[in-house]
């Protein structure tokens, strides 16, 4: 007798023989596996760019710290210890002088803040100095002070300005390392002595001032106040001129008043204001143009016909009065600039100045890329290229001087001599 087949049995051995596995279960497994590989290997990269990045910025972009590069006066970097550097084969540094600023009476003797400099790489010193332009007047010494504004020989100095305030009183001023000006006042009253620096404070009183005394600032954009021609003494002034940015004109003869640039407080359009009686009361006139690239520069001889001038990024625009600055009317004659001071641009950063000669001949001046471009106008309304001295041209009582080295003396703008700068002193 046969036995009964176990079918359970073999249904299971069937099955077993047979069986297929879950393939989704194993593909789940297998891209687990692959995504911990791929974040194996991110890691690694995170982990070596967290090491060597720094050191491939540093550098591409990166430059040694100060304390081994020395300050650069240029772009206001702390001062430190001086860095050292590699002498020329020649064994010394270049030296250069430059005149940043004058004031006088031509022709008893004119005073120059004369900015001495010895040209190391990265870490240019210099030293300012005023000396006399007349060395050889015996009334007047060479040199009257040295190593003046300045707290290091590193510091960068701009906008320097030499005053006269009474005739034996002087002020010098300028912004040291960007910062707030500075001003001191010294005298010449005996030629023996070096003469004592004392800082200027604004006043606390007001002066009586007479027709004599002329207007000073002690900020850029500040109050103004009178100095009494006498005694040299600052003096508050009755009333401010309405505008902002307010800047007074220096180099003007006494006679024609006080003349003082800015902007209109409603339009911020460049504007002018006159007061012909010491700062009791302004006259405020807006020239009703856009703002250019600075404040209009002003010239004047006897405080009636006066000329404006007002500089863009290309060419500039020319505004006259006759009544003393109650009206302006723009010059429509184009001002026609040389090449390449005609491009777009091209005015900007240059220094300027403009000044009127006795014979009432305008002068404009712009320092080129090479040289000093002048451009002259007999009529106060056609100007034309005209030669000139190697430097730009400052107004001085009497006179004017050609800012270069040597420098050049003028009674009337035109016929020019030269003087030499007295003997100076490299800075430490």
């Amino acid at each position: 007798m046969r036995p009964d087949l176990d079918f359970r049995a073999l249904r299971a051995q069937v099955e077993s023989a047979t069986w297929m596995p879950d393939f989704s279960l194993l593909y789940r497994r297998a891209g687990r596996v692959r995504m911990r590989d791929r974040m194996a290997v991110i890691g690694a990269l995170v982990g070596t760019l967290a090491v060597f990045a720094p050191v491939a910025l540093a550098g591409v972009f990166g430059r040694p710290s100060p304390a081994a590069l020395g300050p650069n006066p240029d772009l206001g970097d702390p001062w430190g210890p001086l860095p050292s550097a590699s002498a020329p084969p020649s064994g010394t540094f270049d030296s250069t002088r430059s005149i940043r600023a004058v004031a006088g009476d031509l022709p008893d003797g004119v005073l120059a803040a004369v900015d001495v400099c010895v040209e190391v790489p990265q870490a240019r010193r210099c030293s300012l100095q005023v000396v006399a332009l007349r060395p050889e007047s015996p009334q007047w010494r060479s040199t009257f002070m040295k190593d003046a504004l300045r707290q290091s020989s590193l510091d960068k100095l701009d906008h320097v300005e030499l005053a006269l305030l009474s005739p034996q009183t002087f002020m010098l001023s300028g912004e040291v390392s960007g910062g707030s000006r500075t001003n001191v006042k010294f005298r010449l009253d005996d030629p023996s002595v070096v003469p004592a620096v004392t800082p200027v404070l604004g006043p606390e009183t007001r002066e009586a001032l007479g027709p004599a005394d002329r207007a000073v600032q002690l900020a850029q954009y500040g109050d103004l106040f009178g100095i009494r021609q006498s005694d040299g003494t600052l003096s508050l002034l009755v009333d401010q001129p309405p505008m902002a940015r307010r800047t007074v004109v220096s180099g003007l003869q006494v006679q024609a008043g006080w003349w003082v640039t800015g902007t209109d407080l409603r339009t911020g359009s460049p504007a002018v204001a006159v007061s012909k009686d010491q700062g009791r009361h302004w006259l405020a006139r807006s020239l009703n143009v856009p703002q250019g690239i600075d404040a209009p520069t002003i010239v004047t001889l006897d405080g009636v016909t006066a000329h404006a001038f007002v500089r863009y990024s290309k060419g500039i625009r020319h505004f006259r009065t006759r009544d003393g600055g109650d009206s302006w009317q723009e010059v429509t004659t184009k001002i026609e600039l040389p090449a390449p001071l005609s491009n777009d641009g091209a005015l900007n950063g240059r220094e300027f100045d403009a000044l009127v000669r006795p014979d009432r001949s305008v002068l404009l001046w712009v320092r080129g890329d090479s040289e000093t471009v002048y451009l002259e106008s007999l009529d106060g309304e056609h100007f034309g290229v005209v030669a000139g001295p190697t430097g730009g041209v400052e107004p001085v009582d009497n006179g004017f001087v050609s800012l270069d080295d040597p420098p050049w003396l003028a009674a009337d703008g035109r016929s020019w001599h030269s003087v030499s700068i007295p003997q100076t002193v490299l800075p430490d």
